[in-house]
């Protein structure tokens, strides 16, 4: 390979090193709004999901902030596959009150959305397959307004009725990126170096 080849493989390989990068996204939830009858069939309550959590595709939601409000509260939420048996469970992985008693279903949340690159606040997916809340009967064991009149009530999934979204790539480089950008530079160092002496000897 002569000199000029390889100082432009080099630009690359630093060009490629700068770009690899793992996929974690930093994503906000903006009033994320469900609704029902209120037991008793007075009015219509609402319960509300606001937070930000990190998003890895192969790691799955992480550092989460999150938060239920309403008449039913969460204030902890987890990721995962939590134990549930409704036939109304939604589909792992999911958002589950992590403060759930034991032998209780929890309370769960999934979020539908349309795309990662959304810098500005986009709407989340609603429907059957969008974004959904599951309150149990039981509401987990833990709200102290579960099954009263004027409260939110259980034993259903709700489809989202408003709510949006932002997501941010917030990736940064792969350890092996580091080393090989390193590499390059080294590389592009060395091969300037001997194109200059190359000149001198020419001239």
């Amino acid at each position: 390979m002569n000199r000029l080849n390889l100082a432009s493989a080099a630009i690359i390989l630093v060009l490629g090193a700068a770009g690899a990068r793992g996929d974690v996204y930093y994503l906000t939830l903006q009033n994320v709004t469900f609704s029902a009858t209120c037991i008793g069939g007075t009015g219509t309550c609402t319960e509300v999901v606001n937070g930000t959590f990190l998003f890895d595709p192969a790691r799955g939601a992480f550092d989460i902030a999150a938060q239920l409000t309403g008449s039913l509260n969460v204030t902890d939420f987890s990721y995962g596959s939590p134990t549930c048996t409704s036939p109304l469970c939604l589909t792992p992985p999911v958002g589950f009150d992590a403060n759930v008693l034991p032998n209780h279903n929890p309370i769960e949340f999934s979020a539908g959305l349309s795309s990662f690159d959304a810098p500005t606040p986009e709407p989340l997916d609603g429907g059957p397959n969008g974004t959904l809340l599951f309150v149990p009967l039981s509401c987990g064991g833990d709200q102290p307004l579960c099954g009263t009149v004027g409260a939110f009530p259980g034993g259903a999934d709700y489809q989202l009725t408003s709510g949006t979204y932002t997501s941010v790539d917030v990736s940064t480089p792969e350890p092996n990126s580091v080393i090989l950008l390193g590499v390059g530079i080294a590389i592009v160092s060395f091969a300037r170096r001997k194109l200059h002496i190359a000149r001198k000897l020419h001239f």
